[in-house]
């Protein structure tokens, strides 16, 4: 994908009430200033232990590591709970919480395990149903599948991973972004200019 489908995919699919609104370049922005303002050392304010071990797989069977940074190695875990804390309303806070169990739920049925203790396999066999959901969702009530805690998942990781350093950098290669020019600006003269 590249960088503008990218952005144009950000910009459709976002369906959160924080984000609405924005353009393409906005929620890009918004993306580096969420993973500016955190630092490694911030405590995580919603999600638990549990919970972040369960987007961190979640996210890396999205984004694994390859030749590129995976979504570990961009800090997608506290980028979600970044935007969970400081963006999102709290009734799409509860949303995704509440849907991070189902991933427990599907592997405990699958092979009697959590989410994060399955192999890789029945994980990616796990989100790949998810978003098979999403996507039917999506075709049936068209945004109404961006209300679906899976689709924030996906969502936020793509969007956490993509305005990341890391991904700007060695995936994307779009970092350093950038600056600002003003083409149009007046030129000072001093004396004796034209």
């Amino acid at each position: 994908m590249e960088r503008r489908e990218l952005l144009r995919w950000l910009a459709v699919t976002v369906g959160l009430e924080c984000l609405e609104g924005l353009a393409p370049g906005d929620i890009v922005a918004l993306g580096r200033a969420v993973h500016a303002r955190g630092g490694p050392h911030r405590a995580f304010e919603v999600l638990g232990p549990h919970a972040q071990r369960t987007v961190v797989a979640a996210a890396e069977r999205m984004l694994p590591a390859t030749e590129t940074p995976g979504a570990t190695d961009a800090g997608v875990v506290a980028f979600i709970d970044r935007m969970l804390a400081d963006w999102y309303t709290p009734a799409e806070r509860d949303r995704f919480t509440a849907g991070l169990p189902d991933l427990d739920a599907r592997c405990r049925a699958l092979r009697g395990t959590d989410f994060v203790t399955c192999d890789d396999a029945d994980q990616e066999a796990v989100l790949i149903a998810l978003d098979d959901e999403v996507t039917a969702l999506r075709r049936s009530s068209g945004t109404g599948a961006n209300d679906h805690w899976f689709a924030m998942l996906k969502y936020l990781t793509v969007w956490g991973y993509c305005t990341s350093e890391v991904g700007m950098r060695e995936t994307l290669r779009t970092y350093p972004l950038a600056m600002r020019y003003d083409g149009c600006a007046p030129v000072a003269r001093g004396r004796g200019g034209p």
